[in-house]
C-alpha cells in the first residue's frame, strides 16, 4: 500500500515538473526561419502584399502603427520571431487582436514575403534582432 502511495507520488510530481512552466506556447515551438529574408525581389512583393491585403490600415503605410500595433520597433507583443510573426499574421495565437482573415487567405508564400518587407522597416536595436 505505501509503495503505490509512493509511485503515485513520484508520478505526479513527474508530470508537474515535466510541465513547461510558465513559457508562452509560441515560445516552446520550433523557431521558424523565412525562406525570404534579404532577398530583394521577395521584399518588393512583401511590400505590395503587405498594401494588398491592407495592412497600412492598422500598421500605417510605413509600419509606425496606428491602430495597430508598430512594426519598425523592439516592442512586438507575442514575439518578433519570424516563426511566431507567422503564426500571429496566419491567426495561429489565442488572444490576438490582429484580424486573421487576411491570414488565412495568403499563402504561406505570401506571408513569407510580408514578413521579408516588415523587417526592412525595423529602426530598433541593431543587437536585439533575432531574425
Amino acid at each position: 500500500m505505501r509503495q503505490r502511495r509512493w509511485i503515485l507520488v513520484a508520478l505526479v510530481a513527474g508530470l508537474i515538473l515535466g510541465q513547461p512552466g510558465n513559457v508562452p506556447a509560441q515560445d516552446q515551438a520550433v523557431k521558424k526561419l523565412n525562406p525570404f529574408t534579404g532577398n530583394p525581389e521577395a521584399i518588393t512583393e512583401g511590400k505590395r502584399l503587405f498594401s494588398l491585403y491592407g495592412c497600412p490600415g492598422c500598421h500605417g503605410k510605413e509600419g509606425g502603427g496606428g491602430m495597430g500595433r508598430p512594426l519598425l520597433d523592439d516592442e512586438w507583443q507575442f514575439g518578433s520571431d519570424d516563426g511566431t510573426l507567422f503564426k500571429l499574421i496566419r491567426g495561429e495565437i489565442p488572444g490576438q487582436t490582429m484580424p486573421d482573415v487576411f491570414g488565412k487567405a495568403m499563402k504561406d508564400e505570401e506571408i513569407w514575403q510580408v514578413i521579408a518587407f516588415i523587417r526592412t522597416l525595423y529602426k530598433g536595436d541593431p543587437s536585439r534582432i533575432n531574425w
